[in-house]
């Protein structure tokens, strides 16, 4: 394999500071460099553990400033051993914008939005792309698969392209044409799955038992997971080492909430920050687990009927990482809301009008959500907030264009 490979990420570190696999339910440990996807005793999800301590020895804010600005700036705590396995097309390092007209809007001050669309394939997904074809590359696996309603199945396929490894998508018959026309481009080989979310969830899982391709499952995958984290550590080196008030996030596998607290957990035992924001969970009205297992008071998700919404990229109704948002939510003092279709378009409408900027309905999702929570006065006006954009509205103009007609 030829991997495309950003130079200068080298740190002076341990050769890798990943310990091993560790389930994130039952504890049982996993082999780093072995094929498992879920614990091999209850099927949960596999967190990767790091002796965290030992590598903020030589891993210190000092030793970013040489290196370059992506999402490997903060490989002393990723999970791939050499700089020669590395496939980078350039994502992270994404700017904080301030909004200051539409914060005004809905009677904020502070308020900043992380262009994650920015990424080279227009969504957040590239994040945990970038470390799971890394670990394939460093792995030897020569074809992977996954299912997705569209950002994280574009995603795959781009880097695996990149690291010229065969991808196989299952997605969803419903799917973007936008999307649908990206992966494609990029030379995934697609399978459009007729029926629900859960449906091609399903055919996916069926097809990964049977054939024993690596699935490379981005609601699944320890790697992908790794990658969501420097979310958190972008935020941090970006607002010179400070921790906004407030992150609100649109849910539906719930890996980039999870991941985000995660790395902000390890911010804090790395001495960098003394404290982590309250984290916010905002999901569809269609389809909404972790918000009906919050209001319940429940530490588990369970699976719900998923229903149709604009929002295509959180409706999953049986998120892996569900227990873990709730966790965070709790840890944190955060809320979980739900947000109708009318009120994510509207807000899809508003951000680009006061702002210029143009994000796909499930980011707007977190919007709706934002708005909803400083009327309640959960977030003050003068509180600190930061919204991450996961997803360029240019990946479904349709419902875009049906959200001005309806308007007009």
């Amino acid at each position: 394999m030829s991997p495309t490979i950003l130079r200068n990420h080298r740190l002076e570190r341990d050769p890798l500071s990943a310990t091993n696999l560790k389930c994130a339910s039952c504890g049982l440990i996993h082999e780093l460099n072995g094929r498992a996807l879920v614990c091999s005793k209850c099927g949960s999800v596999l967190d990767v553990q790091y002796d965290v301590e030992r590598a903020g020895h030589s891993f210190t804010k000092e030793s970013l400033r040489p290196h370059a600005r992506s999402v490997w700036r903060y490989r002393a705590l990723l999970p791939v051993s050499e700089d020669k396995y590395i496939v980078s097309l350039g994502e992270g390092a994404t700017p904080l914008k301030q909004a200051s007209n539409y914060g005004s809007l809905i009677g904020l001050t502070e308020l900043a939005l992380k262009l994650d669309y920015l990424n080279p394939t227009g969504s957040f997904k590239d994040r945990g792309t970038t470390v799971t074809v890394s670990k394939l590359n460093e792995l030897g696996i020569s074809s992977a698969m996954d299912d997705s309603s569209g950002n994280a199945g574009v995603s795959l396929a781009a880097y695996c392209a990149s690291a010229g490894i065969e991808c196989t998508l299952y997605v969803p018959s419903s799917i973007p044409t936008e999307k649908l026309v990206q992966a494609r481009i990029y030379g995934a080989k697609i399978e459009r799955i007729s029926g629900s979310r859960t449906d091609v969830a399903k055919a996916a899982e069926k097809r990964w038992k049977e054939s024993g391709l690596y699935y490379a499952s981005h609601n699944l995958s320890p790697f992908f997971f790794e990658g969501m984290k420097t979310l958190a550590y972008e935020i941090v080196e970006a607002s010179d080492w400070q921790v906004p008030d407030h992150i609100v996030f649109p849910v539906g596998g719930g890996t980039l909430l999870a991941g985000a607290w995660k790395g902000f957990k390890e911010l804090v035992t790395l001495g960098w920050i003394e404290e982590v924001p309250r984290f916010h969970c905002v999901q569809s009205e269609a389809c909404m687990p972790i918000v009906e297992a919050y209001q319940k008071g429940s530490t588990r998700v369970e699976p719900v009927i998923e229903g149709e919404t604009v929002a295509g990229g959180i409706r999953i109704s049986n998120p892996a990482r569900g227990w873990q948002v709730l966790q965070a939510l709790r840890a944190t003092s955060g809320k979980a809301i739900s947000v109708s279709d009318d009120e994510i378009l509207r807000h899809q409408r508003l951000l680009a009008g006061k702002e210029g900027i143009f994000a796909e309905p499930t980011s707007c999702a977190a919007l709706a959500g934002l708005e909803k929570l400083r009327k309640t006065d959960v977030i003050k006006a003068d509180e600190s907030v930061i919204v991450p954009l996961t997803g360029f509205g240019l990946k479904d103009t349709k419902s875009a264009a049906k959200s001005l007609e309806s308007f007009n």
